[in-house]
């Protein structure tokens, strides 16, 4: 009886979790539309760049943002070496790969 139970537990959050996979991947496109937007915000007191839009909200602080600074022609050749190779896909299906 009790694994019977526990079964029935079980197959109720594989249900509730394969649903709320559903519903994030289907947010995921609908922020595909929002425009990128940065905003200068805080952490524990240390200034920082939020990112939010088409892609997952993310935030870059003074220290990695000085070295992407350093490192942007680096950066730049980068992204127009593969931007050539991956002309038909978006910046989206680039994140989740990651």
């Amino acid at each position: 009886m009790s694994q019977e139970v526990d079964t029935q537990e079980i197959l109720k959050r594989l249900k509730a979790l394969e649903e709320e996979n559903a519903r994030l991947r289907k947010g995921t496109n609908a922020n595909a539309t929002k425009p990128l937007t940065v905003t200068e915000s805080d952490y524990n007191g240390f200034p920082t760049l939020v990112f939010e839009g088409p892609c997952k909200p993310f935030a870059v602080g003074l220290k990695k943002l000085n070295i992407i600074k350093q490192a942007w022609p680096q950066v730049e050749l980068l992204l127009d070496k593969h931007a050539k190779n991956n002309a038909g896909q978006s910046s989206i299906d680039d994140d989740d790969k990651i």
